[in-house]
């Protein structure tokens, strides 16, 4: 994984996850939900595991992260060499960055069953897993020309070498081409109507292909990840 934190990439990559699920099932309560959290700077979760330091670029000051402490929306998060990170927002979901990546907060709002979460991958690695919650909740990662929709879903993105891949590790996620991805590749399902991936298919969009293995010809289509492939992401966001 790059040791450089850098938020400008030539390609961006959307990920969308939206529950639409009949019923509220809350799976990991956690103390404050059902209160509204809309702006920046209010308390959307907390830190829950950490290993090496983190820290939060939160109002122009950086605060370092422990167990415990509070995430605000608006928060820019940051992991050091061979770091760890697990935070828990109010609905149950939760975000694991591996190490020297970059992730910001750009929104969460809770009210009653329902969630907004919107998050910017920048740099790194990020592992979602995402709480049953109301119909029309949201869950939305953002990183280079892709949106996926999903259903209480666990799934990882890594971006290396302006690579970005995404693997899923349970349910089902809808991953749709946006802009660049569309121009670049625009006879692929994935440009049209998107594509569902499942249990350990994923894809990957951007360039070079070569920095994870993978022929260009092979881009924006689903696969069945490779066991070394699927261990090392899922090495790269365990403690």
């Amino acid at each position: 994984m790059s040791s450089h934190l850098n938020s400008s990439f030539g390609r961006r990559f959307f990920v969308k996850v939206t529950t639409a699920l009949g019923a509220v099932a809350v799976l990991a309560p956690v103390t404050g939900l059902g209160r509204r959290a809309f702006a920046a700077g209010a308390d959307v979760g907390e830190v829950t595991k950490l290993r090496g330091q983190a820290r939060a670029s939160r109002n122009g000051a950086n605060v370092m992260l422990d167990v415990g402490t509070k995430i605000q929306s608006g928060d820019t998060i940051v992991t050091g060499p061979d770091a760890r990170l697990k935070l828990q927002f109010l609905d149950g979901s939760t975000m694991t960055l591996g190490e020297a990546s970059k992730l910001n907060i750009d929104k969460a709002a809770f009210d009653g069953g329902k969630r907004d979460i919107a998050a910017t991958l920048l740099d790194g690695i990020v592992r979602c897993a995402v709480a049953k919650a109301g119909e029309g909740s949201n869950f939305e990662v953002s990183s280079s020309l892709v949106t996926s929709a999903a259903r209480g879903t666990e799934w990882i993105i890594s971006i290396k070498d302006h690579t970005t891949s995404l693997l899923v590790l349970e349910g089902v996620v809808n991953a749709k081409g946006l802009g660049e991805t569309k121009e670049d590749l625009p006879d692929l399902p994935i440009s049209k109507g998107g594509v569902d991936l499942t249990v350990k298919q994923g894809l990957a969009v951007g360039e070079p292909a070569r920095s994870i293995g993978l022929d260009a010809k092979d881009m924006g289509k689903p696969m069945n990840w490779k066991a070394d492939r699927v261990n090392k992401l899922v090495a790269a966001t365990d403690f």
